[in-house]
């Protein structure tokens, strides 16, 4: 597992920094996974857990989650950011890549967060589901000719990497799959999506078309 920590007196460029490391974290992420397996479901699940046993918490949670999901066969990647609501509470934010050939609902994955987050600290944590207002769930298959989908997918990247969530966040740290994580330009990630998905123009940071 990699991590990244800021200091409490980042400047805004470290902010700015970080919302880029943490999207390029996420191409990485789903073009590795592509690669391995032609259908990759992505999903997020956010975590709350008591404020003051809370860094040691998620590291803890994170294995014994992370464990079941390869124990089904699942074959899991992860991204985990971690932030502060506006009521000052801290949570955080996972994002799964999952094989898409094994499973393809969110349902037994949110009930195996809860059953992790349960035996470590009882009913003093909780997981929520992210279904407001976006799909939480989402099959992303090599050679697609669909672009709505990808889209949904990378819209992710911009909410786990909310700047204003980040200014105050105690350490803030994001940590991600044990993977070789390289620097990718944009000519990068769209030369990787235009190799994944031939039927598809993909524009980083912009709008994706079927051709």
């Amino acid at each position: 597992m990699n991590s990244y920590t800021y200091s409490n007196n980042s400047v805004y460029l470290e902010i700015y920094k970080m919302f880029n490391k943490i999207q390029n974290i996420y191409y990485n992420l789903l073009i590795q996974s592509l690669i391995k397996h032609c259908k990759v479901f992505v999903m997020r699940i956010d975590i709350h857990l008591p404020q003051d046993l809370d860094q040691g918490l998620i590291m803890m949670f994170n294995h014994r989650f992370i464990e079941k999901e390869k124990i089904a066969k699942n074959d899991p990647l992860y991204l985990v950011v971690r932030e502060l609501s506006s009521e000052g509470k801290i949570h955080h934010h996972m994002v799964l890549f999952l094989n898409g050939n094994v499973t393809n609902n969110t349902f037994y994955h949110f009930e195996y967060a809860r059953t992790v987050l349960r035996n470590i600290c009882g009913d003093y944590g909780s997981i929520n589901e992210c279904n407001n207002g976006h799909r939480n769930g989402i099959m992303i298959e090599r050679n697609m000719f669909s672009s709505y989908d990808l889209y949904e997918a990378l819209r992710q990247v911009s909410y786990l990497a909310k700047i204003d969530q980040k200014d105050n966040v105690p350490g803030k740290t994001f940590f991600y799959s044990k993977i070789p994580i390289s620097d990718l330009s944009n000519e990068d990630i769209t030369n990787n999506f235009q190799l994944l998905f031939p039927n598809l123009s993909f524009v980083p940071g912009m709008k994706w078309f079927a051709n």
